[in-house]
């Protein structure tokens, strides 16, 4: 659907749309558009509500009018999904017969099901492919599987179209494996360009490419979080030195559950991101990045000027991040398999949970946010007695900080 961001100017009806992306495809000749699938109780769904949600139009047919803000209209997934089911509708429709005789072979996959399409005599006939029907939600994933089977049937290359660039690292780690060969397109405007996949996931061998999945899901991606003002280009030079810290994120993934020992690494290595490769807390590093912050003879008080989101997170908060990267790579390494098994987002160990509203929600921390003792002391306050103090006048009490990370366990 990330294609579907990207149209200008666009026909003032959904049907029209539907058209104009069709001439798009039969250009090519051979192609296979997909479309993603909307899960309820999925990760996807998650990260959807936290980026807002617009109002649902009904889409009654191919001469429903487009509303002005098309994008806003893509914020609901229940518009995306009518919108899915009309594009089945149109091109399957006599109206899309004389384009689908420009090509050799249209295949289109709505809701996981893919249909291959064929034009004669000015009528349209939709054959389901049920060997590449899949449970995985994304087509960024399934799209690993599409490429296996366009190598079975006989295909020797393919070019993979699409704006975002979160599929490049997914087709790195599986073209040493597809048997045939895989260039990307992507980008947009001035900005779009071929990357010939196979030859590159070549030169950076196999093990590489693992460990640039796993470093890629881990410092951020559309379901996990990033660590604030790191990006990606500084910490990946750090990891190109390191090999023990290549095989930690090459093992991402492999089981549903993370290694203790690639948490351990993990653990590490946010460390060394944050400037103190001789550490191996996490909690450590906070520690002595929060006393240089304040000073080394001063204390930490209220009015310490100190940018907390300049410290690396916690272990309590790290770790239910590091498992949803596992979680999160296992799905990608799996993306050649037509239908997962796989645990919920929300079962022991995975990162999530569900909330009142019974959606998924991150496990920010593994314990308390604030110890028990802060939570009482703030609980204690009585308000009217805050709205009265004159805050000039005020005498801060100091915090111990040195004591507050002494024990990794303590936070």
């Amino acid at each position: 659907m990330a294609l579907l961001h990207i149209l200008t100017n666009m026909p003032p009806t959904f049907g029209e749309i539907c058209l104009q992306i069709l001439d798009q495809m039969v250009a090519k000749k051979h192609f296979l558009f997909s479309t993603d699938s909307y899960h309820p109780q999925s990760i996807k769904a998650q990260e959807r509500e936290r980026r807002g949600k617009s109002e649902k139009i009904i889409v009654d047919g191919p001469s429903t009018r487009k509303p002005g803000d098309f994008k806003q209209f893509l914020a609901n997934d229940d518009n995306k999904k009518q919108l899915c089911q009309l594009l089945f509708r149109v091109w399957s429709d006599q109206r899309a017969a004389s384009r689908l005789e420009k090509t050799d072979m249209a295949v289109l996959i709505v809701e996981g099901r893919a249909h291959k399409l064929t034009s004669s005599n000015g009528k349209v006939e939709a054959h389901e492919i049920h060997t590449i029907y899949s449970n995985q939600e994304e087509t960024d994933t399934r799209v690993v599987l599409y490429l296996h089977h366009a190598a079975a049937i006989g295909y020797k290359d393919a070019v993979v179209r699409t704006p975002d660039t979160d599929i490049f690292v997914i087709l790195l780690y599986h073209a040493h494996e597809i048997k045939l060969n895989v260039y990307l397109d992507t980008g947009s405007g001035k900005h779009r360009r071929l990357i010939n996949v196979t030859e590159f996931a070549e030169s950076l061998g196999k093990n590489y490419c693992a460990a640039l999945l796993g470093y890629y899901v881990w410092s951020g991606e559309d379901c996990t979080s990033a660590f604030k003002g790191k990006g990606k280009v500084g910490p990946l030079k750090k990891l190109q030195k390191n090999p023990k810290f290549q095989e930690a994120f090459a093992r991402l993934g492999d089981e549903w559950s993370i290694h203790h020992e690639v948490d351990e690494s993990l653990e590490q290595f946010a460390c060394v991101m944050y400037g103190h490769s001789r550490e191996l807390s996490v909690n450590t590093v906070r520690g002595k990045m929060l006393c240089k912050m304040v000073g080394e003879d001063e204390k930490l008080t209220a009015k310490s000027k100190v940018d907390l989101a300049r410290l690396p997170p916690c272990r309590a908060a790290l770790q239910p991040h590091n498992k949803r990267v596992n979680h999160r790579v296992a799905l990608y390494k799996r993306a050649h398999i037509a239908i997962v098994e796989k645990p919920k987002p929300y079962d022991e160990g995975q990162g999530w949970m569900r909330n009142a509203k019974d959606l998924l929600e991150p496990i920010w921390s593994s314990k308390p946010i604030l110890p028990a003792s802060l939570i009482d002391l703030l609980a204690a306050i009585d308000p009217k007695d805050k709205e009265t103090e004159d805050e000039e006048d005020m005498e801060v009490d100091e915090v111990d900080f040195d004591a507050m990370f002494e024990s990794d366990e303590e936070l």
